[in-house]
């Protein structure tokens, strides 16, 4: 079948990569047809070049919210006559060959849902093309890696979709070099790797673009404009990479490998968030005078005795002090004195003594409310683990709210807080907290 595709100049060259490409990264502002042209060439590949493709987002609930149905949209276009339909059968969750019988394009999470750690990622070794979209929400390495080690077949080619993350990003610092062009922005340049190939775009890249779209666009960066917003048009429309998101309450963050975390010398104090709909979210805190170093240990929902079959796995015993969020006085008293060994499988109980004998949990001390808390969290030095995904996540995307003027309050939203509230009872219990000045201990 001869078939002419039409894409944004800078696009083109996907149909035509150098050989022994590995990695394409597609990366930059909005506007500029990342998506589009992705969808586009996994339309086509998938039917015109036989391509077995599998789709991939940090969650796979919402992978069809946004990709699989611009791809739905390319291969439609492509069968206006139905010709496709012969070899083909469009399905909700994704393109099946009639020939073979199997999904010529497929999804799948690294986690499947809020409620699963991650997805089952196996069957991907067959793929010949692997597309991972919005990656900037990935900020655990260790799943991109064991993903992509993954996938085995000879000629394979892996797509990564995002818009420019903080230059604090596992992707930044693993295929980037960062120019500074004005204070906090910084111009993402690709480094020089073999199999790795990057199309940056932002919206002037795009001559498809409607012109009402380009002069919005252009307005956000025009201080004589009712739109002006200097780091929106900075980081989400041209797409440079900054230092911290506009409202962004934690912005100086440090980054710790988990090894050199492990090796610190220093107790391991416990925070708690406790959660069966949303996150019962863990950390482990380490301090070393002003430093503070977090590691992420749980993101799941979890009931009590969930929660206390995972400080057994981890080895908390009566030595080890936790600090739990004092709204769920019942899970504290329950986790502080035990299970009965009715409440608990025999076999697991005998395994794991310390769920009978219960572990050393205590009360935070919410006195001063969230502001105290940031404050003291403010003038620690603050060292994350690399590997604490969602620790990361949090921590960019927890802002101050916003007016009805829409300028920015001092009280911060009720949202992305899960484990930053876990970590800041552990720090509020070290130093403690009056007339918010810093007590060091």
């Amino acid at each position: 079948m001869n078939v002419n595709v039409k894409a944004i100049e800078k696009y083109k060259q996907l149909y035509d990569l150098p050989k022994d490409t590995r990695l394409v990264v597609l990366i930059g502002g909005r506007g500029g047809g990342k998506t589009y042209e992705a969808s586009k060439f996994i339309a086509f590949s998938s039917t015109i070049k036989n391509k077995r493709c599998v789709v991939v987002r940090d969650e796979k609930s919402k992978v069809r919210e946004s990709i699989l149905s611009e791809i739905f949209q390319r291969y439609d276009t492509a069968n206006a006559s139905g010709q496709l339909d012969k070899y083909f059968q469009k399905l909700d969750t994704g393109i099946k060959n009639l020939r073979t019988n199997d999904m010529q394009v497929f999804t799948m999470g690294f986690r499947a849902s809020d409620n699963d750690k991650r997805a089952n990622l196996k069957g991907v070794s067959n793929v010949d093309i692997a597309i991972i979209e919005e990656a900037e929400d990935i900020r655990d390495p260790a799943k991109f890696n064991t993903f992509t080690d993954s996938i085995r077949k000879k000629d394979s080619l892996i797509i990564i979709i995002l818009n420019t993350p903080d230059v604090r990003h596992w992707i930044i610092k693993r295929y980037f070099n960062i120019e500074e062009i004005e204070d906090g922005y910084y111009k993402v340049v690709p480094k020089k790797i073999p199999g790795f190939v990057c199309i940056q775009s932002d919206f002037e890249d795009n001559e498809y673009l409607p012109d009402v779209i380009v002069e919005q666009y252009k307005s956000y960066g025009n201080p004589d404009s009712v739109n002006y917003d200097k780091h929106y048009y900075l980081t989400a429309i041209k797409g440079y990479a900054s230092t911290g998101r506009r409202g962004q309450i934690l912005k100086n963050v440090n980054a710790i490998t988990l090894e050199d975390y492990l090796r610190l010398p220093f107790k391991e104090i416990y925070g708690q968030d406790f959660g069966t709909a949303s996150p019962a979210a863990m950390v482990g805190c380490k301090f070393d005078r002003g430093r503070m170093y977090v590691r992420q240990l749980n993101y799941l929902p979890m009931s009590t005795l969930d929660i206390a079959k995972l400080y057994a796995t981890l080895q908390l015993n009566k030595a080890d002090r936790i600090v739990a969020d004092h709204a769920d006085a019942e899970a504290i008293k329950k986790l502080k004195h035990g299970f009965k060994l009715n409440e608990v499988n025999y076999e697991y109980a005998m395994k794991y003594p310390a769920i009978l004998q219960g572990f050393n949990i205590v009360e935070c001390d919410k006195k001063g409310g969230i502001n105290a808390r940031i404050g003291l969290l403010k003038s620690l030095e603050i060292y994350f683990v690399e590997e604490s995904g969602d620790l990361w996540t949090e921590s960019a995307r927890w802002c101050y709210g916003i007016d009805k003027n829409g300028e920015y309050t001092d009280e911060p939203i009720d949202d992305f807080n899960h484990l930053i509230d876990a970590l800041g009872y552990v720090a509020v219990d070290r130093f403690g907290i009056k007339n918010k000045f810093i007590i060091y201990g």
